[in-house]
């Protein structure tokens, strides 16, 4: 009982309210009991229930004793489950060759299988295409299928043969271009609705005929930041075969002409006219609409174009398209020569006229370039190096970097050479107080310059999450412990400023309680620098914090990383810039210092604006803010073009075609059921109920406090059903997590988080309230 032992230094007459304070021990409205006091974070507390034992504690989550790998599924059964997809080299295809006997043509190859031969009849899935290349482009006849209808396997020699009549084109010995074997074995599944196919062995093996000397200006390794590791377009198709890189993208020619007509004129239509657009999603385009598509959205099958597109007009894209070095690092010069400066080459990223419905935010071209022009165009008339040129050339307008992110034309980044140090801190009366500096230059901008904000968040007991976060208002009008040094505030003092380095005083006296108290035994010490451009713009730094211990008087390394920042930058490229302000990269503590458990997701129905709520939700594309007023950027689901855009994000997929791939943002075993020791209870938001022109299946949910494991793992969970409109089973899942845990309504939060706690700590001291 030692655990749950209160020892109550308030007075009788706020101990009984405060345990009465929130719900029943079911979480249900209480029927008769006195109304509950007002509780620790300010908030009115629900009726009691008659009769109810007042010091009940909602007993942790038990999801661990199932979900544990052997009964159930946990974390690394997810990464498991993604480690047996797109499993590299595993199939092999060796000793490609082709010959023509005048007639027909033989493909002939030897095929593997985790090293033993391997009859490739059996194979799942087998392709044979020959491309031509004119000495610069793959153009027709491509996707000239050689796969015959049937073919040979010899056992004893483990030889594959494909013999099918000859084309039109002949013997293609006599031709310049390539052979392409490409397939999987073991479809696993597909990723609607797109073309995406989970497998667990893909191969490819390449064949040159004639001379072909084509070097991508891309590289595969850029789609690797994001995608499969090995790249793998569609999820079964190599972008670089048997690893060589000169083979990059090789085998995306056998559809990708640089002569053929795109299909997808819809990618355009969503950034330039997504009125057309909706009518194309809805199937309810007409003749007009087709003449106005063919007219105006024609384009050739170019990986230029079709990647292009599709990331800066159809996908997520989680940065800037102005990062052209993302995908073409070491080539950039190749990219942006100025004889690639056309109408082609823009409108493959900007929409022509663009629209104020439109989500993506590229700037149009008629914004950008105020001229009259057509397709047939020259922009090098006025775009050159030239006597002639009146205008700039291609690589003075896009140096191939964000410039929000790097400060110079070599991909240096400011984060990199303007950093920011916390050097000390000491603790006494009740007084933080800390010191840091900033060093570095880059692109005219210098650390001295730098416009600090400064965060202190004061952890809950031995946990990761914060028992007071500082972007908090329960005092006064100002955040609890956040601070813009340099201006007014009544819990904060700059002690010094000057040549880059502060020293910053914190009035803990609020939470002098808690602190004697034990509940709070350490606080975070954060800075977010801010720096500004010419432009105006505040460029992406790194945000660093440290953890001090306020019983020892020392910064401590207290809590194991969670998150590799690495894994959200190789897709970000610098957190923040692309969802947040740029001051707050490199550092996920920094992230949660805001995000913390004990506030409802503000954008996000039935989720927690905790950080790893907030993070699951988003990477399963659970929609924002659908239910808000219209005025306030809420969904007008009567509105096809709003419904459309909603239909699209809740059908994105993660990047890496599977969210269960953990490892992509986490360090690994850092994704199992949380321990319920280290991390708080949290805050749910209630669903959004009714919506703006839908009447949908899933109806009122109301707010909840819930568990950790309910919070991190159930957030991917949730944004499932909520996105499939699954009333069942989000009525079963949040059954299950109360049954196994506690799901609790018109409760406080602090009083949730102290009797939670009770189960871990050998004594928890209530503070004066």
């Amino acid at each position: 009982m030692s655990k749950r032992m209160l020892v109550l230094i308030c007075s009788i007459f706020l101990i009984v309210p405060l345990l009465f304070m929130g719900c029943g021990s079911d979480g249900s409205d209480g029927a008769t009991g006195a109304t509950g006091a007002t509780g620790p974070a300010g908030a009115t507390g629900a009726t009691g229930t008659n009769g109810t034992n007042a010091l009940a504690v909602p007993e942790p989550e038990s999801c661990s004793v199932c979900h544990n790998g052997y009964v159930a599924r946990n974390g690394q059964d997810h990464q498991d489950f993604y480690d047996s997809l797109y499993q590299d080299n595993v199939i092999r295809v060796d000793n490609l060759a082709y010959t023509n006997n005048g007639t027909s043509d033989i493909v002939t190859f030897n095929m593997t299988k985790a090293g033993a031969s391997f009859d490739c009849s059996q194979v799942t899935n087998l392709n044979i295409y020959f491309t031509s290349y004119d000495n610069t482009n793959f153009v027709a006849p491509g996707r000239l299928s050689l796969k015959a209808t049937t073919w040979t396997y010899t056992a004893g020699t483990n030889l594959c043969t494909s013999t099918k009549a000859q084309s039109a084109s002949g013997d293609l010995n006599a031709r310049n271009g390539i052979i392409v074997v490409y397939g999987y074995d073991e479809l696993v599944g597909l990723l609607p609705p797109s073309r995406v196919k989970q497998v667990a062995y893909p191969y490819a093996a390449l064949l040159k005929t004639g001379t072909v000397n084509y070097v991508s200006a891309a590289n595969v390794a850029g789609c690797e930041k994001c995608h499969i590791i090995p790249f793998l377009k569609h999820g079964n198709i190599y972008g670089q075969v048997d690893h060589v890189a000169a083979t990059d993208f090789y085998t995306c020619k056998a559809c990708h002409l640089d002569d053929g007509d795109g299909g997808h004129q819809f990618w355009q239509e969503l950034v330039d006219n997504p009125e057309l657009a909706a009518r194309e999603h809805n199937g309810t385009l007409t003749g007009a609409d087709n003449t106005f598509i063919a007219a105006n959205y024609g384009y050739k099958t170019s990986l230029m174009n079709d990647v292009h597109m599709s990331h800066a007009m159809e996908f997520e894209y989680p940065q800037s398209m102005a990062t052209c070095n993302t995908c073409h690092a070491g080539k950039l010069g190749v990219v942006l020569a100025d004889a690639n400066f056309t109408l082609e080459t823009c409108k493959s990223c900007h929409p022509v006229t663009g629209s104020e419905q439109a989500e993506k935010p590229q700037p149009s071209l008629t914004e950008v370039i105020p001229h009259i022009w057509t397709d047939a165009t020259d922009c090098a008339l006025c775009h050159n190096a030239g006597p002639s040129g009146i205008a700039p050339v291609f690589s003075a307008i896009h140096t191939g970097y964000d410039n929000v992110i790097y400060g110079d034309t070599a991909g240096t980044k400011y984060s990199s050479a303007i950093v920011v140090t916390i050097d000390n801190a000491s603790f006494a009366g009740n007084v933080l107080t800390f010191g840091f500096h900033a060093t570095g230059s880059l692109g005219g901008l210098s650390a001295t310059s730098i416009a600090p904000t400064v965060s202190v968040g004061l952890y809950g007991f031995d946990t990761k999450d914060f028992l007071f976060g500082p972007h908090e208002r329960t005092i006064d009008s100002s955040r609890d412990l956040e601070y813009v040094v340099g201006t007014t505030h009544p819990r904060f003092t700059t002690v010094s400023a000057a040549g880059g380095a502060w020293t910053v005083t914190a009035d803990l006296s609020a939470w002098a309680d808690n602190i004697v108290a034990g509940n709070v035994r350490r606080v975070e010490i954060a800075v977010l620098p801010k720096l500004v451009n010419g432009a105006g713009v505040t460029v992406a730094l790194n945000a660093p914090s440290k953890t001090f211990d306020l019983t020892t008087k020392a910064f401590i390394n207290f809590y194991p990383a969670i998150v590799n920042v690495a894994g959200c930058n190789n897709c970000h490229d610098a957190l923040g810039t692309s969802f947040h302000s740029a001051d707050r990269g490199g550092n996920i503590v920094v992230c949660r210092l805001c995000h913390i458990t004990k506030s409802g997701g503000s954008h996000l129905e039935m989720a927690s604006r905790s950080i790893d709520s907030y993070v699951h939700v988003i990477h399963t594309f659970q929609a924002f803010d659908i239910g808000r007023p219209l005025t306030n950027g809420g969904t007008d689901f009567d509105n096809a073009v709003q419904s459309m855009f909603y239909d699209l994000k809740i059908e994105s997929q993660f990047p890496t075609f599977d969210r269960q791939n953990c490892q992509a943002c986490h360090f690994a075993g850092k994704f199992n059921v949380p321990d319920q020791s280290k991390s708080l209870p949290g805050v749910f938001s209630s669903s959004w109920y009714p919506l703006v022109g839908w009447v949908r299946n899933i109806g009122t949910v109301p707010s909840y406090i819930a568990g950790p494991a309910s919070r991190a793992c159930g957030a991917c969970h949730r944004a499932v059903m909520i996105n499939e409109d699954d009333e069942v089973g989000l009525a079963s899942f949040n059954s299950h997590t109360r049954t196994n845990g506690y799901l609790l309504e018109n409760a406080d939060i602090l009083t949730v988080i102290f009797q939670v706690m009770s189960n871990f700590e050998e004594t928890i001291i209530l503070p004066s309230l």
